[in-house]
Formats: structure tokens, C-alpha cells, sequence
């Protein structure tokens, strides 16, 4: 991108490129000052990630037509990357709520990043259903960063952000919501992610456009089928036909990504501690944080004795220092 920048329109001709390209780079050159545009994503809380830098997501650079620059609020995570995209109507059916509090809430606990645009609908559901159960959303906008798109969902994003999560767009700050930007939206979100799960969806729905995309990444299809009588489960029902894997509970999803369960795995974890020391600290810790002082009273073992559990824990993941001897039992 900088040499394109410091690059004149020569260069370009020699490399043969389409004379309509050279002009609009012109055009953005003659109004674009480089220095003003980051000053402006700063003041924003806009980071600017290129697909050279190391925290791009490892999954989006791995598909066939990544974006070269992306800008985030918030950050990515390792865990992003056991995530599945949840798409559907806008116009959604009480059913589509309840699948989404059947299948995304659990999914959430065992700690899968859902991943979905923000989109009124089945999109805005997915999010809220995640931020329920306390896990990681992100949400993947048609337009610049600066605006939140719809407006009726601006709530939500800040939910997203306070919670932890993030959004996305690969739309510099101060790109309306054009009705051409969300296929190339769409492919973002199928490209984040291991797999798609296309809630409700008309036959010329853009959750399709997602599906499709994923499909073209070798990435998982997931759809939930439907009555015949409804229009919006000729899209699920259509891709079923089509190979895509059917999903009727939150397991299928699991077992076909060949993810374990986490909560049963957590669960096991506290049953069998490895020592009488370790039971009783976990007892303790199962309810809320506590610190060390409090662990020292309560469980009227020796400090030194409770330092050297503490450490064992935390090596074995099953603890975490919050910081100030603060410590909780790693979820």
C-alpha cells in the first residue's frame, strides 16, 4: 500500500493496470491525507490491521480473497479462532428465537466465539443470546467503524465492546452502509470462523451469500431445518438438501467441528482434585474469586502450603491469578 501511495501514475501503466484503477487511486491520493486518516481512527479507538501484521486473524488470512487492511474495535484473540458465524432472517419467527437460545447460548458456555453482523433479526438475537451466557461476540459491520449500522443496534455494540468482544470492517471510517458492501461483508464473517450456521433464511437471503462463501473457503455449513410451510426455512431446508450438516441441538455443532466439551471437561476437573489441599481451595473458589488472605481463613491450611497448591493449580490450568492475589478458578 505505500508504494502504491508514493507511486505515479507511470508505474502503473507499465504494470498495466486498468486505467479505471489508476484513476480512482488518483482521485483518493488528490483527497487522502494518510496522517489525518489514522489520526482520526486514533481519536476513534480504531485499530488499523493489515494482513502482514501478526494479531490478523489467523482463519481470514487463510481464505482465497482476504481483506488487505481491516479495522477493529476491541482486539482478537487466540480464541477466536474455535468460532462459528450465525446468520438468518430479519424478519425472524418466535422459533428462531428459540433455536438461537437452544443452540447459541450453549454453544457460548462452552466458550465458542460466536461471530455474526449486527444485522437486525437473527444477527442482533445471536449476540444478545452470547452476552447472556457472559461469552466473546464479534460483529462484523457493512460500513465504516465510526457509525453503528442499524442505529437501532448501537446499544448493542457498546454491550459487545464492554463485554469484551469486538467489531469489525474492512470499510474505512466514514463508508455508509451501502447495500453493496454486505456480500463482502458476508465473506468476512464466513471467513473469521470454522463454520456457518444459517438459523432462518428466505431462498434469496443474504445469510446465503455467507453459506455460499463458506462453502468456497472449505469451511463447515450448518442449517436448521424447518417447516416446509415457512418461507423462511426454505433456505435451511434448501442447503440440508444440498450436503449441509443438520443441526438440532448444540452437540451436533460440537461433534462435527470436533470440539470437546468444555463444561463437562471443567466439571470433571473439580470433581477429582489431586490432593486434599486442592479440594478445598477449589471448594472455596466455586462460588466466587477470593484472595488469599480470605483462602488463608477459610480453609485453615498454612500459607505456605496454600502458595504451593496455588502454583501447582495455575501450571495445571485449573486456577488464575487475577492479579493482587486475587485468584479464580480458570473457566
Amino acid at each position: 500500500m505505500k508504494e502504491v501511495w508514493e507511486s505515479d501514475t507511470q508505474v502503473f501503466r507499465e504494470k498495466k493496470f486498468d486505467e479505471r484503477v489508476i484513476n480512482a487511486v488518483v482521485e483518493v491520493k488528490k483527497n487522502k491525507n494518510p496522517d489525518a486518516e489514522l489520526e482520526k481512527i486514533s481519536k476513534l479507538k480504531i485499530n488499523a490491521v493489515t494482513i502482514k501484521d501478526e494479531n490478523y486473524p489467523k482463519l481470514l488470512k487463510e481464505i482465497s480473497d482476504p481483506p488487505a487492511l481491516i479495522y477493529i474495535k476491541g482486539e482478537f484473540k487466540s480464541e477466536d479462532e474455535i468460532s462459528l458465524a450465525i446468520v438468518g432472517a430479519r424478519k425472524f419467527t418466535p422459533y428462531a428465537r428459540l433455536v438461537v437460545e437452544k443452540i447459541v447460548g450453549p454453544l457460548a458456555l462452552e466458550h465458542i466465539v460466536i461471530v455474526s453482523g449486527l444485522a437486525l433479526g437473527v444477527d442482533a438475537i445471536a449476540h444478545k443470546e452470547t452476552l447472556n451466557q457472559k461469552g466473546r461476540t464479534i460483529a462484523v459491520l457493512g460500513n465504516g467503524l465510526d457509525k453503528i449500522y442499524p442505529e437501532t443496534n448501537s446499544r448493542l455494540a457498546d454491550e459487545i465492546l464492554a463485554n469484551g468482544g469486538a467489531l469489525i470492517s474492512e470499510f474505512p471510517i466514514g463508508t455508509p452502509s451501502f447495500k453493496q458492501n454486505f456480500p463482502f461483508r458476508n465473506r468476512i464473517i464466513a471467513g473469521l470462523t470454522l463454520g456457518t450456521l444459517v438459523v432462518e433464511a428466505a431462498l434469496q437471503s443474504g445469510s446465503l451469500i455467507t453459506a455460499k462463501a463458506a462453502l468456497d473457503y472449505n469451511r463447515e455449513v450448518f442449517a436448521v431445518p424447518g417447516s416446509i410451510f415457512n418461507d423462511n426455512s426454505l433456505g435451511p431446508n434448501n442447503l440440508i438438501k444440498m450436503g449441509a450438516k443438520p443441526v438440532i441441538c448444540y452437540e451436533d455443532v460440537l461433534t462435527e467441528l470436533n470440539i470437546e466439551k468444555k463444561s463437562e471437561h471443567n466439571k470433571a476437573r473439580k470433581i477429582i482434585p489431586d490432593s486434599k489441599e486442592e479440594a478445598i481451595l477449589l471448594d472455596i473458589l466455586s462460588s466466587n474469586p477470593a484472595h488469599i488472605d480470605n483462602l488463608v481463613e477459610s480453609s485453615k491450611l498454612d500459607i505456605v502450603k496454600i502458595n504451593q497448591t496455588l502454583v501447582l493449580m495455575e501450571m495445571k490450568g485449573r486456577v488464575k491469578n487475577l492479579g493482587g492475589n486475587q485468584y479464580i478458578i480458570q473457566k
